[in-house]
Formats: structure tokens, sequence, C-alpha cells
């Protein structure tokens, strides 16, 4: 019998890490495009095949349909209403706390054994729902536009007879400054009831992108600079980000900074990564994160918190996405160390 050939493993990992020309590469990255990455990567990447003249048909449509939509059609005049979209779909979810309760029912601290009255600890159960968004954007000029949106979330968990609300809204002007750099002026407005504790959220930023090529791939680097309050406090913070698509994989990660807040617990920092890969005919997603945040105390002991957080996603089919995560929360405020599992099926979003 012959001896297998020691080269193949070197051969089988020089596979995967080289730029690829095929056809079946292009339309790899087409589809991860298409799936994970943000608009404007997406756009850069149909662009880099249509120059190397590997885009297929229906990629310019693709292509066409999204610069429409970004506003590089407009041809002046008054503002003009180019894209106006409304998304109405189910959502099934396993929800840890529906009623925003203590989520540690015992704890520890000083010593002394605190335990939590049964009418605020934290209820579990599986919850269905549904989600209304939507999204219009109005073009102002050649690649400059104003999108508006907003999203609304009911859902409810009938073996515990609970319900919970969520809004959004959001307003955001785009401007194309030259070649692939753009920025970008938002602001979010976010709103949440739960049957114990209901509350809102604000967020204003101002994000200069870069998107570029390189070989078989394409990135889009963002600075992000903004502010986020909640119902009392404020925080300034600085986000560093970066997307890329690849031969086999897209990914992603962000690092974001918070000010010091005295007196409170915010944000210290926020490290996100994350990679998506064809496989089985889908799309899979894995999310990493940790953040910690410090300040105030709790019980007269200084606080502060390291949260992980794991997550796992698959495109069951356009527009339907199934993800599993893990939540885990270690604090020196014995009320905030936990763990959480989640589960969210959603079947549609804007892309």
């Amino acid at each position: 019998m012959r001896a297998p050939d020691r080269r193949l493993p070197l051969i089988a990992v020089a596979a995967l890490i080289l730029p690829m020309t095929s056809s079946a590469d292009v339309i790899d990255r087409l589809r991860l495009a298409e799936a994970a990455a943000p608009e404007r990567l997406r756009l850069r990447v149909h662009a880099a095949a249509l120059s190397h003249g590997t885009l297929p048909a229906p990629g310019v449509a693709r292509m066409r349909r999204d610069m429409e939509r970004q506003g590089y059609y407009f041809d002046g005049g008054p503002p003009e209403v180019i894209a106006s979209d409304v998304v109405l779909a189910p959502t099934l979810a396993w929800d840890g706390n529906i009623n925003g309760g203590v989520v540690q029912d015992r704890f520890v601290a000083g010593g002394l054994v605190f335990e939590a009255a049964p009418e605020v600890r934290a209820v579990s159960g599986a919850v269905a729902g549904v989600q209304g968004l939507y999204r219009t954007r109005l073009a102002l000029n050649n690649g400059q536009l104003i999108e508006l949106r907003g999203g609304v979330e009911l859902g409810y968990a009938p073996a515990v007879r609970l319900g919970r609300a969520d809004t959004r809204l959001g307003i955001c002007l785009q401007n194309h400054l030259a070649g692939w750099s753009f920025l970008d002026i938002c602001g979010t407005k976010a709103f949440y009831w739960r049957d114990l504790v209901e509350g809102d959220a604000e967020q204003v930023s101002l994000e200069a992108t870069q998107v570029l090529v390189a070989s078989a791939s394409a990135h889009q680097l963002g600075l992000r600079v903004l502010r986020v309050s909640g119902e009392a406090d404020k925080q300034d913070r600085v986000a560093f980000s970066v997307n890329s698509v690849w031969t086999r994989v897209a990914t992603q990660a962000e690092l974001t900074l918070g000010e010091d807040v005295s007196g409170t617990t915010s944000l210290r920092y926020r490290l996100e990564g994350g990679v998506s890969w064809l496989m089985l005919d889908r799309v899979f997603s894995l999310d990493l994160s940790r953040q910690e945040l410090d300040g105030g105390a709790f019980l007269g002991v200084p606080r502060r918190d390291e949260v992980y957080e794991l997550t796992l996603a698959v495109d069951l089919r356009t527009g339907a996405e199934l993800s599993l995560g893990l939540v885990d929360s270690r604090s020196t405020a014995a009320i905030a160390d936990y763990r959480q599992v989640t589960l969210d099926l959603r079947f549609d979003s804007f892309r």
C-alpha cells in the first residue's frame, strides 16, 4: 500500500488561509456579506467582485438595489423618499427574567443572609410575541440621507401569565464624504416595560467610517463617539470597530471605552468579537463579549462587575435566525452574581 503524502495536511491548511479566486469563493464571500456584514461593507464586496468581472447577475441586481437605497442615484431636487420598509413577524424566546425581578433569590453579604421576597424574584419562561419594525429613508443629496427607524416588540409568557414590551425610535443623518469614507450622526430613544420595572435610555453618536479592500477580503473600520443616558446617569464613550469579510468567514470586533462616572456603576470597557461561516448551506455565527463595570457600592462594598456573553446563532432560512446564548455575570454585589441562558427565534429583520 502506498504511504500517505505527508504534504496533505499542509495543503489543506493553505487552502483555508490563502486567497482564493474561484467562482465558488466569490459566491461564498457574497453570501457572508449578505448575512453578516454592515450595509456599506456588503456594497464594497459587491463592487470588488464587479470590478473583477466575477459578480453574478443576482449580485449586480442586489448592488444596484443597495446603491439606490443609499441615495447614490438621487439626482438632486427636493428631498425624496427612496426606501420604506415594514416588517411584522412573530418571535419566540426563553427569558430568564420576564418580570424584571431580582435574579438572586438568596445571597450572603457582609456575613448576613438576604432573601428576596417571592413577589420580587425573577421569573423565567417561554415567551411568544410579535415584533414590528419600520424604516424610511429620505434622500437629501447624492449619497446623503436621513433614516428614520421605529420598532416595537410585545411578548407574553402564558405559563406564568406575564407580559413584556420594548420600543425603540431612531434617526440618523448618513453622509457619504468621498470615495469609501462616511460620517454619520445618529440618535436613538428606547423604552422598556416589565411587571416590576420600566425605564428608558437614550444614545447620541457621531461615527466616522472607512471601507477598504485588500486582496480577497474587505474591511470596514469605524470610530464612534457617543453619549448614553439612562434614568438619571449620563456617560460618554468611544468605540473602535472592525468588520471584515474574508473568503470563507466574516469577522467583527469592537472595543468600547467609557468615562468614569463618580458614584455610579458604569461601563469601563466592553470587548466584543464574532465570526460567521458557511456550513451545511447555512450561515452560523459565534459571538463573544466581555465587559467590566465599576463604581458605586452595594451594601457598603465597592461594586465591580464582569459580564461574559457567548451566543451561537444559525440562519435557518432567509429571514429566520435561531440563537442560543449564555450570560455569566460575576460581581462583588452578590445580587448581580448569576448565570442565565437565552434562546431566541426571530423570523425577520432589515437587510
